[in-house]
């Protein structure tokens, strides 16, 4: 059989592939060999078949014509080592039981005419079906179906070639973005056909150009590497997969539902896949717009759970999610992915309901304060006013050193009341401010500064009263530490509108030091944050101070 004259039967000239058991079986799961007695029982079977095969192929070995002991030996390896790669790897089980049925194929082909090309078929099968030992696809089920007519020796040699080429350039497109899964089939399947192709080019050459028997070793070696490559592509698949979780969070594409889907569908090559999230409110899956969504369609679905609680979907095409590990991997990468997103979403939530508790806390203390300074304005100012000028017309009829002096420590104690008044009332805005009435009330702290400031506000700086008060407070705050901290002797107020906001700049020339952290710029940094604003503060020493403000319309 291994002889020369025999060679054409190994080769061939080249059915349907084994029924593959279930992923649950109990016989073997993907962790390794049950210690089951039935799996005891078929493992001891399996065992039997296989020394009658080894043994039946051995005897045919020696008894053809220039047997050879080195060759006979290499026969029976290529079959014990599909059956050990089988039995060896990981993954999903039909993919195993398929590799593994290779090894009785080849050996029956050494004593049965008629399956001189059945580990041809199986092998295509194999290469097919590979990782997940599902046939998928029109293309893949019609190499299936070539297989088969080389199975049955209804294909010569070089159209068997041509098959297993086909099966390099189907997997090649199969896992175009999956080199972990494309490398095994792509290279196992073209090793084939490549070793297929240089046997019937060596038959159709001048007898004596090459030895028979160094083809037929070639194309052994050629099978031995397929089944011991196996498991290291299988194990490489698996990394792969576990990766994937990793793989899918840390892409920089991922923001949201939508931005998922686009991670996900690239690394399983499909393009249409979608995720959907569970909305508690709608009892539904919702897409990354809110909307109700239903399974059905060309599509399969698989959900993701958490603690018995449904998370979200995923509607797909993707074949790669028949396999359970691969599966399990996006269904992590999905939950936490989802669970992400809502804790976003609830953050942002409580943050925006924080700012706009903080908006009104803002807005209340301003009203208060406004109504307090209103109070002092109209009511007790008025009465010191009115005490002082009572007291200036009765100054002519005080007699008496002691009574005089008595009568002006009077007097000048309720000046000193009015013009603390008048700064408290200073430093408030007018009520009324928005639609561009900042500019009156800067004109009015530009008036009552000590030291000469300019005021410049472009005509479309007009902002809403919220607006047009905090500013305002910014501006006389910094105006304050101008004149009292850095003894400035000139100030200058911009304020114009610019990205999308309005901007309020106060510059003096003062002695600069600023810090930042400063009670009083403190608190105007937290007043405009309420406001959606932010406040920066240029203050090097000896070269005055910089205050600029900005809210966003």
């Amino acid at each position: 059989m291994v002889a020369a004259g025999s060679i054409v039967m190994r080769f061939g000239w080249g059915g349907l592939a084994p029924r593959s058991l279930g992923c649950d079986d109990p016989v073997v799961s993907a962790a390794g060999l049950s210690r089951s007695p039935r799996a005891v029982a078929i493992i001891a079977s399996g065992v039997v078949v296989m020394g009658i095969l080894a043994a039946l192929a051995m005897r045919a070995d020696i008894q053809a014509p220039d047997a050879s002991a080195w060759l006979t030996a290499t026969d029976v390896a290529v079959g014990l080592a599909f059956v050990a790669a089988g039995a060896a790897a990981g993954g999903p089980l039909p993919e195993r039981v398929v590799v593994a049925a290779v090894g009785p194929a080849w050996l029956a082909g050494s004593f049965l005419l008629a399956a001189r090309s059945l580990h041809q078929l199986v092998l295509a099968v194999a290469l097919i079906a590979f990782p997940y030992g599902r046939v998928r696809g029109p293309a893949s089920w019609l190499l299936v179906a070539l297989a088969g007519l080389a199975g049955l020796q209804l294909l010569p040699q070089l159209g068997v070639a041509a098959l297993f080429a086909a099966v390099t350039a189907v997997a090649l497109v199969r896992f175009r973005r999956d080199l972990a899964a494309a490398w095994y089939p792509a290279a196992a399947a073209a090793a084939v056909a490549a070793a297929l192709a240089a046997s019937w080019t060596a038959t159709h050459l001048p007898s004596g150009t090459f030895d028979p028997a160094l083809i037929l070793l070639g194309y052994e070696l050629v099978l031995l590497l397929v089944a011991v490559a196996f498991p290291l592509a299988v194990r490489a698949v698996t990394r792969a997969r576990a990766r994937l979780a990793d793989r899918l969070l840390s892409d920089q594409r991922f923001a949201g539902l939508d931005g998922l889907a686009v991670v996900l569908g690239d690394a399983l090559g499909d393009r249409d896949l979608q995720v959907y999230r569970w909305h508690d409110g709608d009892g539904a899956y919702v897409d990354g717009r809110g909307q109700r969504v239903l399974a059905g369609g060309d599509r399969r679905w698989f959900t993701v759970g958490d603690l018995g609680r449904p998370v979200a979907a995923v509607a797909h095409r993707a074949s790669a999610l028949d396999d359970p590990p691969t599966v399990a991997a996006v269904s992590s990468a999905v939950r936490l992915a989802v669970t992400h997103l809502r804790l976003q979403e609830e953050q942002q939530a409580r943050l925006r309901e924080l700012e706009a508790a903080r908006a009104r806390i803002v807005a209340a203390a301003d009203r208060q304060r406004e109504r307090a300074a209103a109070a002092l304005r109209d009511d007790v100012d008025v009465l010191l006013r009115t005490a002082c000028s009572e007291l200036y017309a009765m100054r002519p009829a005080v007699r008496g050193p002691e009574a005089s002096a008595a009568f002006e420590v009077v007097i000048e104690e309720l000046e000193a009341a009015r013009r603390e008044i008048a700064d408290l009332v200073a430093g408030t805005p007018p009520a009324d401010l928005g639609d561009g009435r900042l500019r009156q009330a800067l004109d009015a702290l530009a008036t009552a500064s000590p030291v000469p400031v300019v005021v410049a506000v472009t005509g479309d700086a007009a902002g809403g009263q919220e607006m047009e008060t905090a500013l305002f407070y910014v501006c006389c705050e910094a105006l304050a530490n101008a004149v009292k901290h850095a003894h400035a002797t000139r100030v200058a107020i911009t304020v114009q509108r610019l990205d999308g906001g309005i901007v309020a700049t106060v510059s003096d020339d003062g002695c600069g030091g600023a810090d930042p952290s400063g009670s009083g710029l403190q608190g105007l940094a937290d007043r405009l944050a309420a406001r959606k604003g932010r406040l920066r503060v240029d203050s090097p020493p000896g070269a005055g101070t910089t205050v600029t403000a900005m809210i966003a319309d």
